[in-house]
């Protein structure tokens, strides 16, 4: 039954120094009065765990497992150890994050990983917002090298004020920070392999040498925000690549989701309505709330959202090899 529905899953919440209580604002997520909630993992499927099918004992591993090609589609490739390809996240940067690069594929290996490809779409921006992506023009190697693990980094890096509703995207390689102020949604390649550069004078560990190992030197923030490109079918496309593909939609009425023999996720970030697909038993609908997050698989041909309030929703699968 799993292969021919869409799949609402349950959240993990990871506490972390910098995070906050920003996401029951803006997401309705349950955060326990007092802890600091870097991320809510959307939709995992990692070695320590994996998404819990709401409403049941089941879990995203064990349904990808039953029926990997009817899940992810033909000619879509899994993650390491045969886990879901893509990790979504809602991240809450009350303060700033270290300075930090994510490996590539070949590099991840070492770790036992895959590589840290990821995109953020800014949900909320606070008075001292600020996200950093690359190094500023006139940087060269050596200087940045000389400064990477002190706080004189921060003078070097090519940092920007986000606005709500900026996409960011961050191949892997990419010297990076966010916060503090920042809400985020990310989309990314199913990996946890973060080196850190530099953490602010906060007593956690770095990995100097391996982030200068995996880090793309690029200069002057290149990119820095995506353009998005409006598609026929009324959304934005925010960022395509050879691991995913983002979209937003913007959605008063109904509007129709093919998949194309390849899963889909829907995660919403305003708004509430249902999804809707075919059965034998007829029209089958699942009620969607802000913050919730949908995996469609590739079996199901299309989903048809129907919005009780005006919707927004991000929509992710797989990038094209």
């Amino acid at each position: 039954m799993s292969n021919s529905q869409p799949l609402l899953l349950e959240r993990k919440l990871v506490p972390k120094v910098w995070g906050g209580q920003m996401l029951s604002q803006l997401l309705d997520i349950d955060v326990p009065a007092g802890t600091a909630i870097g991320e809510t993992w959307e939709l995992y499927d990692r070695p320590e765990g994996s998404s819990r099918l709401r409403g049941e004992q089941r879990t995203l591993a064990e349904v990808l497992r039953e029926d990997p090609v009817a899940l992810l589609g033909a000619g879509v490739a899994a993650g390491t150890n045969a886990r879901f390809p893509l990790m979504l996240k809602f991240i809450d940067a009350r303060e700033a994050l270290s300075v930090q690069v994510h490996p590539d594929d070949d590099l991840a290996r070492a770790e036992n990983d895959r590589g840290k490809n990821e995109a953020w779409v800014v949900l909320h921006a606070g008075p001292r917002a600020r996200i950093c992506r690359g190094v500023r023009a006139d940087v060269d190697v050596e200087t940045f090298r000389g400064a990477a693990d002190s706080a004189a980094v921060e003078q070097l890096l090519w940092a920007f004020t986000p606005q709500v509703g900026d996409c960011v995207h961050v191949p892997a390689g990419t010297v990076h920070a966010m916060g503090p102020d920042v809400v985020v949604f990310e989309v990314q390649q199913n990996s946890d392999v973060t080196y850190r550069l530099y953490d602010w004078g906060r007593d956690r560990d770095v990995h100097v040498q391996k982030a200068l190992a995996a880090m793309r030197f690029v200069g002057g923030g290149q990119n820095r925000r995506e353009v998005p490109t409006q598609l026929d079918d009324g959304g934005e496309l925010l960022v395509t690549e050879s691991h995913f593909r983002l979209r937003r939609y913007r959605v008063s009425d109904s509007l129709r989701l093919p998949t194309r023999g390849r899963f889909a996720t829907v995660t919403v970030i305003g708004g509430n309505g249902d999804l809707v697909w075919p059965s034998s038993a007829g029209p089958q609908r699942l009620a969607l709330q802000r913050g919730d997050t949908a995996l469609v698989p590739a079996a199901l041909a299309e989903v048809v959202v129907e919005a009780a309030a005006p919707m927004v929703m991000l929509v992710c699968d797989p990038g094209e090899k």
